[in-house]
């Protein structure tokens, strides 16, 4: 055990000047800890807030009821049943509740409104209190909470309206197929948070949405002690809202984790360049090291200082991560949400930073778990040196070579583990793949660099001779020159292919889903908050072709959401998106896998998304039956025909023809129509065309298709723009750890430099020597490097977005880009070595050789 007094001695004397004169390198060690922590840090952070401020709006909204009941079918209760419900045993108090989505004017936002018994649910929210505005409390009477007309709006839906702020504000929704509109009186707040809400009184609610006499639920407060009594016919027990939190959460949880992974990039190189700065450090004070132990300092005091002074770069790093990853999350909030941008929180609501100490505690000792480990090499060669050989310039001890063996077992270990099942929903053994094929990679770089060396002609040319001599007998320092670099271009590789092929794939299911030339759906929601169908009227005009001589054909579409029964007792049922739409072919579908065909005759075809074939285990040729599709209610007997990507959703969905649809459900609403143009139309005039015949010109959405591709590949850029960020990021890291290392192993060959300058090898010769070992050693890490990354890159394709997202696509190579990205890699490489060499090699070697003497 070394004691703190003389450590902290040592450090002050011997580390802080050293820190000094090398205060580059360690700024740029510092910085890569720094960085990785912060973004793995903020990731979590911003996640995290953003799904407790969830869970805290939803609590808000539903209370503390300790029962939710709901009609048995799924429709609309009668209000005579708060009071029934009341009577019986047990029950302590009863709350009518009434809801519906909205659009409010003139932007179309979305606004959840609840229809409230203000006496009754204050004890249940007391969030949902509707209280006056300050400048209108003095007018308000006890009972104007009760005003049929009264709206009040939380903060997030207060930020929507103009400035200064209206007195009336203006609704629109659609309600049994007609488009409704109303101008409801703002007469003050809630203190809910989350995203927009409005509240009213539930008689006013009932009145507004032409719904009297109607509830959606009951919620039960029951006397302390009681147990939930029997339930009436006609009533289910239906689960709080507030668990809404926990799906999101494991929605977001795989969006979260892949986001994480990906941060740690950084971090991870960031570990090489420690080892590098800490080796280059260790190398200039060799001599120092060396007396100090020929004086007394044991073997255990040097490891501790060379580990002590990396401990305090990753205390230090550590730190500054942290509050950078706070800073990040902040902004984050501010600009982005808490879901980063993908829409798996709903939006909406500004959301606070949520910080805890277990995951602060987690990522500041990731950053300091980094720097230790960057450090062990350099503290191993510390601790082993001879000093007295030290002394007469023979060098330090090198690291022990691992086995031969290792490097293709991890490979191997690697191809194994890529293809087990997710954890938890995570592709927790593809990411341990990852990790043991990139370690593997590294132990493979000696061999290669040795095959390398072997094909170098060396017997008339004492360079060659000696490059093919320093491969063979320094393959083993090409490991640790090339370490960072070797993870960073592999990992670059990687995310490029990766990357690529997704984009390939979406552009190639953009063209084959949006295949017409223009789209129109209705701006408009239902009671329920799914897009509302457009108004029957507006898709016989369409139909007709009223004042379009333009358009050359159409298709409808019925979008809805359907209830499938649960897989497990007691489980809640799946909702899933139903979509019927023409199929003449279903060859243009974009499928995967092969077609099944129908176990027995008469069943309907139906095709559903990778989502829900992994949630229900589903597979091409088995059945499927849809309860509550037909029009009293009955269940359609269908075969799954096969499976198609959708990379709109993460969630089950499922195809069908529509005409067998309509046929089956009797249901002709339509949410949207594609449309065809004659070659050579206006698209502009037409869709001015499809406005006049809207009976409001603000209740459809039309995009055309090139819009829809565009935007869609442009809100892909932006999603990755960080990538490349880190990629960046990560091989600069490398190629500074490439800087150091050579440094550090130039000297520790002075003496080696200095007896060629003896024999005749000129400052220019040893340059260009040192940087033929440095091409010969960077090639081969440039070779292992896109091999590991296109290895890797195939786990991402195949297995970790599959796990993650549900998500399948093609594997596709953007050679331009890898051979740009290996070119630039080497001329950096190469350029690095230069400037190293350059900058070490211009001491006096002469001088190395005669300390010997």
């Amino acid at each position: 055990m070394v004691a703190l007094a003389p450590l902290t001695r040592w450090l002050h004397a011997l580390s802080w000047p050293m820190a000094r004169a090398q205060a580059g390198r360690q700024l740029l060690a510092l910085l890569a800890i720094a960085l990785g922590v912060a973004l793995a840090y903020g990731v979590q952070l911003l996640n995290d807030s953003a799904l407790g401020e969830f869970e805290a709006a939803q609590r808000q909204i539903t209370g503390t009821p300790d029962l939710v009941l709901a009609a048995e079918g799924g429709g609309p209760l009668s209000d005579e049943w708060p009071a029934r419900l009341a009577a019986l045993p047990g029950v302590q108090q009863s709350a009518p509740v009434l809801e519906a989505s909205l659009s409010l004017l003139p932007g179309r936002q979305g606004l959840r409104l609840l229809g409230l018994d203000a006496l009754q649910s204050a004890q249940f929210r007391p969030a949902l209190l509707p209280q006056p505005f300050v400048d209108q409390a003095a007018d308000a009477g006890p009972l104007a909470v009760l005003a049929p007309d009264a709206v009040y709006l939380n903060e997030a839906a207060l930020r929507l309206l103009p400035s200064p702020r209206p007195s009336h504000i203006s609704l629109r929704w659609t309600a049994q197929g007609q488009t409704r509109s109303a101008s409801l009186r703002l007469a003050g707040r809630v203190a809910s948070t989350g995203a927009p809400l409005a509240v009213m009184d539930i008689a006013g609610a009932q009145a507004l949405l032409g719904r009297l006499g109607e509830l959606d639920r009951v919620e039960l407060r029951l006397a302390e002690g009681a147990t939930a009594p029997p339930l009436p016919a006609g009533l289910k027990a239906v689960p709080a809202e507030a668990g809404r939190g926990e799906d999101l959460a494991a929605l977001s949880r795989a969006y979260r984790v892949n986001l994480s992974v990906l941060a740690l990039m950084a971090l991870f190189t960031g570990a090489f360049l420690v080892f590098a700065v800490q080796s280059l450090a260790a190398a200039q004070r060799q001599p120092q090291l060396a007396l100090l132990g020929v004086l007394g300092l044991s073997a255990r005091e040097r490891f501790a200082l060379v580990l002590a002074e990396a401990a305090l770069l990753g205390l230090l790093g550590s730190a500054l991560g942290l509050l950078g990853g706070a800073g990040l999350a902040a902004l984050g909030l501010r600009l982005l949400d808490g879901d980063l941008g993908s829409g798996l929180l709903g939006g909406g609501g500004q959301s606070r930073l949520h910080i805890e100490l277990l995951p602060l505690l987690i990522y500041g000792g990731l950053g300091l778990a980094v720097a230790m480990l960057g450090a062990i090499g350099p503290a191993w060669q510390a601790r082993h040196m001879a000093p007295a050989q030290v002394l007469k310039g023979l060098g330090a001890e090198l690291l022990p070579a691992p086995p031969v063996w290792l490097g293709p077992l991890l490979l191997l270990a690697g191809a194994g583990l890529a293809w087990l099942p997710a954890w938890g929903g995570l592709p927790l053994a593809a990411y341990l793949a990852m990790l043991c094929m990139l370690l593997g990679g590294l132990l493979c770089v000696p061999p290669l660099v040795r095959a390398l060396g072997a094909l170098l002609p060396g017997q008339r040319h004492a360079g060659l001779l000696l490059l093919r001599q320093r491969a063979r007998e320094g393959a083993g320092e090409a490991a640790q020159l090339l370490a960072g670099v070797l993870v960073a271009l592999a990992l670059s590789v990687a995310m490029l292919v990766m990357i690529y092929s997704f984009r390939a794939s979406l552009t190639h299911w953009l063209q084959q889903m949006l295949p017409a030339d223009l789209y129109v759906r209705s701006t408009l929601r239902d009671a329920g908050g799914a897009r509302a169908p457009l108004s029957e009227n507006f898709v016989t005009a369409v139909a007709e072709g009223r004042g379009l001589p333009a358009l050359r054909d159409w298709q409808a579409q019925r979008s809805r959401r359907l209830a499938l029964p649960a897989t497990e007792p007691g489980a809640a049922a799946m909702s899933i998106s139903l979509m019927a739409r023409p199929i003449p072919d279903e060859s243009r579908l974009p499928l995967v896998g092969t077609l099944g065909l129908a176990p027995a005759p008469g069943l309907q075809a139906l095709y559903i998304n990778e989502a829900l074939r992994d949630q229900l285990g589903l597979q091409p040729g088995v059945r499927l039956s849809l309860p509550g599709l037909g029009p009293q209610g009955q269940a359609l007997d269908g075969f799954v025909r096969g499976v198609w990507r959708d990379y709109s959703r993460q969630s089950g969905a499922l195809m069908m023809p529509l005409a067998d649809y309509r046929r089956f459900s009797g249901d002709m609403a339509v949410n949207e129509l594609f449309l065809w143009l004659r070659e050579g139309a206006d698209s502009e005039q037409v869709q001015s065309r499809l406005r006049a015949l809207a009976s409001d010109a603000q209740d459809i959405e039309l995009a055309a298709s090139g819009d829809l591709l565009a935007l869609s590949l442009h809100i892909f850029d932006r999603s990755f723009a960080v990538s490349y960020w880190l990629q960046a990021i990560a091989l600069g890291l490398g190629l500074v750890g490439v800087a150091a290392t050579l440094s550090a192993q130039v000297l520790a060959r002075r003496r080696e430099f200095g007896l060629l300058r003896h024999l005749g090898f000129s400052r220019a010769q040893l340059r260009t020597l040192l940087l033929a070992e440095t091409a010969v050693q960077t090639t081969a890490g440039a070779l292992l490097g896109l091999g590991l990354g296109l290895a890797i890159s195939a786990v991402l394709v195949f297995v970790v977005n599959p796990q993650s997202f549900h998500w399948s696509m093609d594997l596709a190579l953007p050679t331009a880009r890898l051979a740009a990205l290996l070119a630039a890699t080497l001329a950096a490489a190469l350029l690095t070595a230069w400037l190293a060499g350059r900058r070490s090699l211009g001491q006096d070697l002469l001088r190395a050789v005669r300390e010997d003497w």
